[in-house]
């Protein structure tokens, strides 16, 4: 039995884009970054002047079952962003933005691994895949709408062959392979009101994961062979699924300074699909024809509310940031035969910013931000011990650095 790793979210839905955002613990909804729009909040790509960011990051997870290290891995990348906004008549502003994070090993990951095994569904796959992700805003006044896609990739195609036969000439061989990626789009709006001490913002974006369909096809045709015949092995399955997510979200200026930012989250995995692949094994071979096939149930995944909550204090070029979210998990007690692992997570942030001032026409920034999240102990009992892993504990913490460069012209 197969099983796809999937996560909770990309690297950038749960760790922040940039390293501001990663010191808020995404917070920062309606007061994010107009670099980082796409990611938190479509409608602040509504702002003028031309800015590009470039930013890194790396999360350590030391996740464990029964106090052994997990092999999941760590996650690292870059974060790229960059947003353009024009005045235009009638005190309008058109802004267009464009975040993306592009991680060190590869562009994305998929990953199997037996249904039945303890695997952590919201650290594994999705962490380790890019994201590209577009936004138009348009602003009037403290109003502004945004619109957007969140882009990914579907791994398709004829899949692999094989044949191996025999001829006049002798014995032959032939293979090909066929996979292609063609892309996916999820929606994304922002909607924002800025009243200048307060400022209201919320957001929506539709859930998106890889989707998997390969096809394996070997024929053997050999003269006095009793195993010739032929295999197909189909695989199906949606790895790295990222939920469908609404968060309101609200700045308030307190004064000296200071400014508290504060959202809280739907994530919809109700819809979410199993974070397994289907497979199925056509077998027509001399000795033993048959058919196997498995299939997972849907994992009937909870809907949860994130809160979080961030503080920002600001003093000429210095800023200092700190936050914190509570992330519920979305698992319910497993009680057959899968062996999901997560437990509630809760994530504190800390950070700070210098502005170096103009540099060769240009208002460079520099902002470092680190999260270190914590995972409650959780155990896992199933109703007969002829279960699969049918008791373990689940525990476990996250580490996660960012640093980031902005440049903005205006």
């Amino acid at each position: 039995m197969l099983g796809a790793g999937r996560a909770e979210a990309t690297a950038p839905s749960t760790f922040g884009h940039g390293a501001r955002s990663a010191a808020l613990v995404r917070a920062d909804v309606a007061d994010a970054d107009p670099a980082g729009a796409p990611v938190q909040n479509a409608a602040l790509a509504a702002a003028p002047g031309a800015r590009v960011r470039l930013g890194y990051g790396y999360g350590l997870l030391d996740l464990r079952i029964e106090d052994r290290r997990a092999d999941v891995a760590d996650v690292s990348g870059l974060d790229l962003g960059a947003q353009v906004g024009f005045r235009l008549r009638a005190s309008f502003v058109l802004g267009f933005a464009l975040a993306a994070h592009v991680p060190d090993a590869q562009i994305a990951k998929i990953g199997f691994r037996p249904g039945t095994e303890p695997q952590f569904v919201r650290y594994e796959a999705a962490l380790q895949r890019a994201t590209f992700d577009l936004a138009l805003g348009l602003r009037r006044g403290p109003f502004a709408l945004g619109i957007g896609a969140a882009l990914s990739l579907d791994m398709g195609g004829e899949g692999t062959r094989f044949e191996l036969g025999q001829d006049a000439e002798g014995t032959y061989a032939d293979a090909a392979s066929d996979i292609s990626l063609a892309y996916r789009a999820a929606p994304i709006v922002g909607l924002m009101v800025d009243l200048g001490r307060v400022a209201l913002g919320a957001s929506f974006r539709g859930g998106l994961g890889v989707s998997v369909a390969v096809d394996s096809d070997v024929r053997i045709a050999l003269t006095e062979n009793p195993l010739n015949g032929t295999t197909r092995v189909r695989v199906r399955g949606v790895s790295g699924y990222d939920p469908a997510r609404f968060v309101f979200g609200a700045r308030a200026k307190l004064g000296f300074g200071l400014s508290a930012l504060g959202s809280i989250e739907w994530q919809g995995y109700a819809e979410a699909p199993p974070p397994v692949a289907d497979v199925s094994l056509d077998v027509a071979l001399g000795t033993s024809p048959g058919r196997t096939e498995v299939r997972f149930v849907a994992p009937n995944f909870r809907d949860v509310l994130v809160p979080r909550l961030g503080i920002e204090w600001t003093s000429g070029r210095w800023a200092a940031r700190a936050g914190y979210a509570l992330s519920p998990s979305p698992v319910p007690p497993q009680r057959g035969f899968t062996s999901y692992a997560d437990a509630t997570r809760h994530a504190v942030g800390l950070g700070g910013g210098v502005a170096f001032g103009r540099v060769w026409g240009v208002d460079l920034r520099a902002d470092m931000g680190a999260q270190v999240s914590f995972l409650s102990e959780r155990a896992e009992e199933k109703a007969s011990p002829a279960l699969p892993n049918a008791r373990y504990v689940v525990s476990g913490r996250v580490y996660h650095g960012a640093i980031s460069v902005e440049a903005a012209f205006r």
